[in-house]
């Protein structure tokens, strides 16, 4: 299995990362806060791409059918075309199945007492959007979600002198500019992290100035990818993953996305959005999910995955 910033969380859950090298375990630790620019800068997109090289090989270690079961257990050793594999498989999923029935509750006796029924609205409920919504988010604010992420928690000098390199960089490359919209925010954000690492000694728990923190909460609360963006790529993040009750699960929030006016005809992404719904419907028919390598590439482009 090929590692990307989209699927290292999901993969590498089972892996003990305690046997892998220490600079493995130490960009492991810090993986959050390596991608949220893996495509904003180079040298950071290099040394995650090492990073996957060295974890990959333990991916094939740690691949497990049934992850709850122990690794000697039939389901995982087994040829899956045997009659063993399939008589354990059957066994496996009749316990499930009997585990999950739940009991049925004492009767209770009967009453002649009427409750009168409330009358149902007939108003729809209407999805909540955010103030702000983007197909991609801005460099601005994903650099302010992550020094809030920071906040309280104990943070090594990499992690900050990483977060200031990519303030740096914006500005060199005047991606972020004195006229842009939080420039003044960002300032701040570089000040206080150039303070903290002068003041570090190897690592220390990192805390954001109450008002600062108040100020940057409240910009970053009303930011959100647009929502047909988001399923498109929680549909990406899915294929090469996919089960059915993954795809069950985001066809139940497509469909409900495109009924209840979260994701609108007006909006541009809409046919696609329809197209990620078609597709999980015929997966979840045929156990088979169909998708070109054209329609593929289409959806990572609108959902900013296709560098």
């Amino acid at each position: 299995m090929k590692l990307t910033v989209k699927n290292y969380k999901e993969a590498t859950k089972n892996i003990d990362f305690k046997k892998l090298p220490g600079a493995a375990r130490e960009a492991h630790k810090e993986f959050d806060s390596f991608a949220d620019f893996y495509n904003e800068d180079k040298d950071i997109k290099e040394m995650l791409d090492n990073h996957f090289k060295i974890v990959e090989p333990y991916l094939k270690q740690n691949t497990k059918r049934f992850p709850e079961l122990e690794d000697r257990h039939p389901l995982n050793i087994l040829d899956k075309e045997s009659g063993q594999y399939k008589e354990a498989l059957k066994e496996y999923r009749e316990g499930k199945k009997k585990k999950a029935t739940p009991k049925k509750p004492a009767s209770k006796p009967k009453t002649t007492k009427r409750k009168t029924a409330a009358p149902k609205s007939t108003t729809a409920k209407q999805a909540q959007r955010k103030p702000i919504e983007v197909d991609l988010m801005p460099l601005e604010i994903k650099i302010i979600k992550r020094y809030l992420n920071f906040h309280n928690k104990r943070v090594s000098e990499r992690q900050v002198s990483l977060l200031y390199k990519v303030i740096q960089k914006a500005a060199t490359e005047k991606t972020i500019r004195k006229s842009s919209k939080y420039a003044t925010e960002i300032k701040s954000i570089g000040n206080d992290l150039i303070k903290t690492y002068k003041a570090m000694d190897g690592a220390c728990k990192f805390v954001v100035p109450n008002s600062l923190y108040s100020k940057l909460k409240n910009i970053v609360d009303d930011y959100g990818v647009t929502p047909a963006v988001a399923l498109i790529k929680r549909f990406i993040n899915l294929y090469g993953n996919i089960t059915k009750a993954k795809a069950q699960r985001l066809l139940t929030t497509v469909t409900n996305s495109l009924k209840n006016g979260k994701v609108k005809k007006s909006e541009k992404e809409f046919e696609q959005v329809k197209n990620v719904q078609k597709h999980l419907h015929d997966y979840l028919e045929s156990d088979k999910l169909l998708v070109t390598n054209v329609q593929l590439k289409g959806l990572q482009g609108i959902a900013g995955l296709g560098k």
